[in-house]
C-alpha cells in the first residue's frame, strides 16, 4: 500500500500475525472485551537504519 506523510511517499507492507485458539475475555467498566494473543512478536524485523533531522541511528 502506498502512503504519504507530509509530502513524503512510502510503501507499507501488511503484516499477517498468527493467533492462538486461546481466547481471553472479560468485563472492564461494564464493557465486554475479547483478546486473541499472538504466537509471535510483530517486531522481529531486525535492525533498521533510521534518520531523524539528519542524524543517523540504528533501531531494533
Amino acid at each position: 500500500m502506498k502512503l504519504s506523510f507530509r509530502g513524503i511517499s512510502y510503501n507499507h507492507d501488511h503484516v499477517t500475525l498468527k493467533t492462538t485458539n486461546t481466547e481471553f475475555e472479560g468485563t472492564y467498566r461494564g464493557i465486554h472485551w475479547k483478546n486473541h494473543p499472538c504466537t509471535s512478536s510483530r517486531h522481529d524485523h531486525g535492525i533498521k537504519r533510521m534518520t531523524y533531522r539528519g542524524i543517523h541511528y540504528l533501531q531494533n
